[in-house]
């Protein structure tokens, strides 16, 4: 199995290939296609060794070239694949239904792609099985792209999705008190967005959805962004400013990066951002980065900046100080004890796993080299 983290020479040829300007060449795509599978099977996957963050396998790798570039997810085949939480093409998710004895708990994954590109079939099939042994159910969603709106667009339709299964809990033989979310990249600041945001249930709806609650028993995400608001992203890596990441300007509608400091775009990248919803009565969290806590500095690539452990870091601080517990993991940091992994997490925040009263000892093998 491939190392959990790549070289750098593989992750960039990763990021090149994964970019917009690359994705909608379709020339460009057919004539490199067996470049970038040789390139995604070195870059895409992770190990399941405990005590590592856990990212994506190779079939999230592709996933960022288009549903076109792969198959359904097979080991193991969804027991309800496309299920639809809304109207929109992209409102679907693919269920996983566990065994157990009555209702049981759900773990609800939201895809990378900078809101920008993925798709559901991201998450790694070790990540299903796992929870599945767990006796814990699994949806990976989609959700609408920053083509057809900006934010908050997306972080809605995670809310949808998790009240949408709330509703048909019955139907899902779903515990609807037990519902934790998770995500990478993009789709972890979703999970954590959800985590802390207040309820969004509206009890006099008149759509059964809307009624539901949106909140998450806890959230287990990997390379996650937590804040959106770029003069304070700036002033932790106490830079001027980054070089501008894909998606920036569809994300908040607007032309130019200057931008970026006008009141609206403000508003609204501080009510997107996870570190600005943290309260004391927020559920757990379980951050993991990829990368090592190393300075970044004007000429950082997007994709190496917007996954850096700082994120983790002040989101640990702000979540601490609220009294929340968080177990943060990122390359050449201390692993975890308590918890071996994302999943053995969020198996023991859902009551389906008993904490081990032996602390973790990671093997040699499962530290971050």
């Amino acid at each position: 199995m491939p190392a959990a983290y790549p070289p750098a020479a593989s992750r960039a040829i990763f990021y090149i290939l994964a970019s917009r300007a690359f994705l909608f060449n379709n020339r460009l795509v057919k004539n490199a296609f067996p470049l970038m599978l040789a390139c995604l099977a070195t870059a895409g996957c992770a190990t399941d060794n405990h005590n590592q963050p856990w990212q994506p396998g190779i079939h999230g790798a592709i996933s960022y070239l288009g549903n076109w570039a792969q198959g359904r997810p097979r080991n193991p085949v969804p027991t309800r694949p496309d299920v639809a939480y809304g109207t929109h093409e992209r409102q679907v998710f693919d269920f996983w239904q566990a065994t157990g004895e009555g209702p049981r708990p759900i773990f609800v994954y939201f895809h990378g792609g900078g809101f920008d590109w993925g798709n559901k079939w991201e998450l790694k099939p070790g990540v299903i099985r796992a929870c599945l042994k767990n006796g814990i159910s699994v949806a990976s969603c989609n959700y609408r792209l920053i083509h057809s709106g900006p934010l908050p667009q997306p972080l809605l339709d995670g809310a949808r999705a998790v009240q949408f299964l709330r509703a048909n809990a019955t139907e899902f033989n779903i515990d609807p008190a037990r519902v934790a979310g998770g995500g990478f990249s993009a789709g972890g600041l979703i999970a954590l967005w959800l985590a802390g945001h207040d309820d969004l249930a509206d009890p006099a709806s008149k759509d059964p959805l809307t009624r539901q609650s949106t909140r998450l028993v806890c959230a287990a995400v990997s390379d996650a962004p937590t804040n959106l608001h770029a003069a304070e992203v700036y002033d932790w890596f106490n830079v001027p400013i980054l070089k501008e990441f894909p998606s920036t300007k569809l994300c908040f509608d607007i032309q130019s990066l200057d931008e970026l400091n006008k009141p609206r775009v403000i508003k609204l990248a501080r009510e997107s951002s996870p570190i600005h919803h943290v309260t004391p009565d927020d559920p757990p969290v379980y951050l993991s980065y990829s990368r090592s806590l190393l300075p970044v500095t004007k000429r950082t690539g997007p994709f190496t900046w917007v996954h850096h452990p700082m994120f983790g870091v002040k989101m640990r601080e702000s979540l601490k100080t609220a009294g929340i517990e968080c177990v943060l993991h990122y390359r050449h940091s201390e692993p975890p004890t308590q918890y071996r992994d994302g999943v053995d997490f969020v198996a023991q925040k859902l009551g389906v796993k008993k904490a081990d009263p032996t602390p973790v000892q990671p093997a040699p093998s499962s530290i971050p080299r």
